[in-house]
């Protein structure tokens, strides 16, 4: 089951620099060093799991030469390049000085993961600069999700605005659309039928977050009010983040659920849309639009309602664009998504059933901000409307 990065990452291979993998938990990481480590060659290669005690112990020595005997002991060479890959990085504090250590003083190529950008980016970078490149691993694109469920279909490569709904296609795809809006895009959750073992397995996934890594990555006196606070954000997905309004119900400062945010946000649990503006300081001034990385996950933790499904679906399907993400509001009414590569900029809506209105809706507030091209994206056809994306067109 190839990932849609594999390409990129398996060219990684030939270069010198400290290649770092991160995302949330269960997308894959581990699946995909283990990949990478079977495209070399050379048997002089070693994976090692931080979240193995065994393992962690061996790192956790103040002494890094000792290192290179316990690689030796396992049959490895330090004469010639070796590959050592590192699952779950975030678990030891000393890994960044060692592997700058290591890389420094040895031929030694670095496959790493882990599920904190705060950690990878932040302190990682700090003693890294210039050794290192940074991957960001998703749950599955629509696209990897047939392929996972081994579904012979190739959506295109047309840009959003230029797909016309086809009757053919959506009975084709609806089914599995529907499933991937429903239950999200981690691996495990796509590779399983039965739908109440799907359930089960985001509740512990869910969990394994909770009780793993915020337990190794943060000091929050309770869980308890994290859990509460996520509950809260669910709740409000594809709505502005309303910092004061979540401390007021929940009785917390505002400085704990800034904190609070800013932790999900690094760990990949949730993401977040800023306003569009063409000045970088208002658009820091305004609220930003509240997403989770996975929709499954969010539904764990609330009962959402179809259009929040779908709507951070085809907010997690527009991350994958190579481009950034914005929305704009003002007391005409919202504009869902505005997607801007440098080149050319688009105007998304998000409709359940899109109607003709919407459409023209959306074109007159695209016309303020001097945007063009406008589409609205679909979940179910419409009788009388068919010039809108489906969602399920979306790679």
């Amino acid at each position: 089951m190839q990932r849609r990065i594999w390409p990129t990452l398996v060219k990684e291979l030939s270069t010198d620099e400290v290649v770092v993998i991160t995302g949330p938990r269960q997308v894959g990481k581990t699946t995909t060093l283990h990949w990478l480590l079977d495209q070399i060659p050379s048997k002089n290669k070693q994976y090692f799991d931080l979240e193995n005690l065994v393992d962690r112990e061996m790192f956790e020595t103040k002494n890094y030469n000792s290192l290179i005997n316990e690689f030796q002991k396992r049959g490895l060479s330090i004469k010639e390049k070796l590959y050592i890959a590192l699952d779950e990085i975030q678990l030891l504090e000393n890994i960044p000085s060692i592997v700058k250590y290591l890389y420094d003083h040895h031929r030694i190529k670095f496959l790493l993961t882990g599920s904190s950008s705060y950690y990878i980016k932040n302190r990682f970078s700090e003693s890294m600069a210039g050794r290192k490149v940074i991957y960001e691993m998703l749950p599955l694109s629509f696209q990897e999700f047939l392929n996972f469920r081994e579904f012979p279909y190739m959506l295109g490569d047309d840009f959003p605005w230029m797909v016309e709904f086809s009757e053919v296609a959506y009975h084709q795809l609806h089914t599995y659309y529907q499933e991937y809006v429903e239950y999200g895009g981690l691996p495990r959750i796509v590779l399983t039928p039965d739908v109440n073992r799907k359930k089960i397995l985001l509740e512990e996934i869910f969990s394994s977050y909770i009780n793993i890594d915020v337990q190794a990555l943060a000091d929050f006196k309770s869980t308890n009010h994290l859990r509460r606070v996520i509950k809260l954000l669910a709740a409000r997905i594809g709505s502005k983040l309303n910092v004061t309004e979540i401390a007021n119900i929940t009785g917390l400062s505002r400085i704990t659920v800034d904190n609070y945010i800013e932790f999900l946000e690094q760990t990949y649990l949730i993401a977040t849309v800023p306003a569009y503006s063409k000045s970088s300081d208002v658009q820091t001034r305004l609220q930003k639009k509240l997403y989770f990385v996975d929709t499954g996950i969010a539904n764990v933790n609330t009962d959402l309602s179809s259009g929040s499904k779908f709507e951070n679906t085809i907010h997690h399907q527009l991350s994958f664009w190579d481009g950034k993400l914005s929305y704009f509001s003002d007391r005409d009414g919202e504009i869902d998504f505005i997607f801007d590569n440098g080149k050319e900029r688009g105007a998304f809506e998000v409709k359940e059933t899109p109607t003709a209105v919407d459409y023209f809706t959306l074109v007159r507030r695209a016309e303020k901000l001097g945007i063009t091209q406008c589409r609205i994206i679909g979940k179910e056809p419409s009788a009388t409307f068919s010039k809108f994306l489906w969602g399920g067109f979306i790679k």
